[in-house]
């Protein structure tokens, strides 16, 4: 892939109308059709050719509250399967029979 054929996030950012934290939220709410970023040494690009799928995917991104309730909940999930206690696929012991109160 040559360079030329990059877009930097800034400018990327800059044509779609929006922010680079935008663009962070709405790649990490893994929306349909939302086109992989490229990364090279640490630096987002996006093609020239995904531009317009790069659009419609964020006319589609609903926003901060929706980003935000998903990652809650996903936080929230990971919390509770990490305290249930695990499960063995052994049987308990048997309870000894109750004793008569009247004997």
């Amino acid at each position: 892939m040559r360079r030329k054929d990059l877009i930097p996030q800034k400018a990327v950012a800059d044509e779609l109308c929006v922010s680079i934290t935008t663009l962070w939220r709405a790649r990490s709410s893994k929306l349909e059709g939302f086109p992989t970023p490229v990364i090279v040494q640490g630096a987002v690009f996006w093609r020239k050719v995904d531009l317009d799928q790069l659009e419609d995917a964020l006319l589609k991104f609903k926003g901060r509250g929706v980003f935000e309730r998903n990652r809650e909940a996903e936080r929230k999930l990971k919390r509770l399967r990490a305290a249930k206690p695990a499960t063995s696929s052994a049987k308990p012991p048997p309870r000894p029979p109750q004793r008569d109160l009247f004997d």
